[in-house]
């Protein structure tokens, strides 16, 4: 039997370099999940989606009648087990144009980003929630950042859901013996997403493209982790290159939003 992948995000450099990766194993097939694809629907021959890899859309990924109506698109007697990539959302910096703590898209009023929660939180467990109930042995990784156990305040909505998936993953661990969560905390990766939301990254910080992750080595321990036969069922792990500039003092709150401010191209709270 097979292995399905999916990978939610496939587009981005991250979940490309994915979909390129795993595409070199034998017995997987790959299902990427894109709002600029076709539809689920359009694949589907004799009830089932085809046994290749494609790159369709489902329609709204935070939405529990969509994941479950793909999920049974598939003829899941074909799959020995499931690999789940969450390769979206958004890593917002909350500084205002004058570089003051300011949190956007907060409709609810609770102080966290609305976008954080609905593309990492909702999304990732509306999926594998829906691919817990195939019964089939699920491995769902998702991405954090190195910067989450110091807390920064230009990162508050990010790791903030971030400890709220960690620990709901722990409760759905400790339940559910065929499923296994994983979390892999990345520093910042070279591509040119990165540079467009960060665009004086190289001209007014010490910070050196060098020690940057670059996207196959993300993907390399995605695999590595996700095509394990691990008996844990909590895993959390860092990737990063340990910078000749960086210090344990690094992620200090001052330092570490001065940095931000300069990359943004924030000068003197202006």
């Amino acid at each position: 039997m097979k292995t399905l992948i999916i990978i939610n995000g496939v587009t981005g450099a991250i979940g490309g370099a994915c979909l390129a990766r795993f595409s070199r194993e034998h017995g997987v097939t790959i299902i990427g999940f894109s709002r600029q694809a076709q539809s689920c629907e359009a694949f589907i021959e004799d009830k089932y989606l085809p046994d290749n890899t494609l790159i369709c859309s489902i329609g709204s990924i935070t939405n529990k009648t969509d994941c479950e109506s793909f999920i049974a698109s598939i003829d899941l007697s074909l799959y020995e087990k499931i690999i789940y990539v969450h390769a979206v959302g958004v890593y917002p910096f909350e500084l205002d144009a004058k570089g003051h703590i300011a949190v956007s898209h907060d409709n609810d009023g609770d102080g966290i980003d609305d976008r954080v929660v609905e593309l990492s939180y909702n999304a990732f467990f509306t999926m594998t929630d829906a691919l817990r109930k195939t019964r089939k042995p699920i491995h769902a990784l998702i991405f954090g950042g190195i910067a989450d156990k110091y807390h920064p305040a230009v990162h508050k909505s990010w790791w903030t859901v971030m400890d709220r998936i960690k620990e709901n993953m722990q409760a759905i661990a400790a339940k559910d013996e065929k499923t296994s969560f994983f979390i892999l905390n990345i520093s910042s990766v070279i591509c040119p997403h990165e540079l467009l939301t960060r665009p004086f990254v190289f001209q007014k910080t010490n910070a050196d493209p060098r020690y940057w992750l670059m996207p196959h080595e993300v993907a390399e321990q995605v695999a590595m982790l996700t095509l394990s036969n691990t008996t844990k069922h909590f895993i959390e792990e860092d990737l990063f290159h340990n910078a000749d500039y960086y210090d344990k003092d690094y992620f200090i709150d001052q330092k570490f939003t001065a940095r931000k401010k300069a990359e943004l191209g924030i000068k003197n709270g202006k």
